[in-house]
């Protein structure tokens, strides 16, 4: 066969125990990008057998994947990835919540069976988890997200599960608010910044890696690491705005910290975004945006002392 790919689609299934293959039962639609690398760990044996010739045998140690998925971001399949980055913490009356946990709690990472390719080619891999995910949105176009995984090997197959595309619905800039206090104590969510937000930038990394143990070539689990990322905001540079940016530049003691919701809505369908950072690196002053001039704060996360946050990331979504 020809290898077209316009045909290309993605089709997911989402996994119980960790690297247990299962049939998708999702059809991912809206995806943009998708690479899938194989990664193979091999050597050759290097040994005293009489010969000038480089090497006899070889071995291959470790299979694996590493690959990154991006599209736009919908209210119906959201939970996929936050539930990859995060670990579901709990459900209560429709709503799911996550957050960046100590690891001391148990809220385990689901992972997915990731299956790509078109009809007569696919391939697939089991045991897929993120360590990056990034929400970016920007007045007047669709919130979008960005994940970087890694999984086991990669197997070729020819068929995909009879699969339409899901039925979702996507989430748009006009739906967005950002909502900024100063403090790391105070609740995200306080002080929404109503019309004078342009851009966010959500980027999660969880520096999650795959781990091998005797007896299996791929990956049969993972290590978390420290929580880390950013949170970037550009806003119009107007009293409040300006007054942050004051604040963050006449700092002489500790960096300024700050308190972010990103809040995405339809009014039935709702994600809810926080965040706790400090403005490590001073903004630049005076910048420009389409001829408007703006506030652009980088953020990197710290721990947020807030009882309700208390933690760096933290999520909630109502999809339904």
């Amino acid at each position: 066969m020809v290898y077209i790919p316009s045909l290309n689609k993605v089709q997911v299934g989402l996994e119980t125990t960790y690297g247990a293959s299962t049939t998708a039962t999702i059809q991912l639609p809206g995806i943009t990008d998708i690479q899938i690398t194989p990664k193979v760990e091999a050597e050759q044996l290097i040994d005293k057998r009489g010969s000038a010739m480089p090497s006899h045998e070889s071995f291959i140690k470790r299979r694996w994947v590493e690959g990154s998925i991006e599209g736009y971001a919908n209210y119906t399949e959201m939970g996929i990835w936050l539930n990859g980055m995060f670990g579901q913490s709990s459900v209560s009356t429709g709503v799911s919540t996550y957050m960046a946990s100590d690891w001391s709690t148990a809220y385990v990472e689901k992972s997915l069976t990731l299956q790509y390719g078109q009809d007569g080619l696919t391939y697939t891999a089991a045991g897929v988890l993120p360590y990056d995910l990034t929400i970016s949105g920007a007045t007047g176009e669709p919130v979008t997200f960005a994940s970087k995984f890694f999984g086991q090997s990669l197997v070729d197959t020819t068929t995909f599960a009879a699969l339409s595309d899901d039925t979702v619905v996507w989430m748009m800039g006009p739906q967005a608010t950002i909502y900024l206090d100063a403090g790391t104590t105070i609740a995200p969510g306080t002080t929404p910044m109503t019309d004078i937000g342009f851009r966010f930038a959500a980027n999660i990394l969880s520096n999650r890696v795959p781990v091998w143990h005797l007896g299996n070539q791929q990956p049969d689990s993972w290590r978390n690491g420290k929580w880390g990322g950013s949170m970037n905001l550009v806003l119009e540079a107007e009293s409040t705005a300006l007054a942050h940016l004051g604040s963050i530049i006449d700092a002489v003691t500790t960096p300024i910290g700050f308190a972010v919701r990103i809040r995405i809505t339809n009014a039935s369908q709702t994600l809810d975004l926080d965040f706790v950072g400090e403005a490590i690196v001073p903004p630049n002053v005076i910048t420009d945006l389409d001829g408007t001039v703006t506030v652009e704060l980088n953020l990197l996360p710290t721990y947020g002392g807030n009882a309700a946050m208390l933690t760096c990331w933290h999520a909630s979504l109502t999809s339904s």
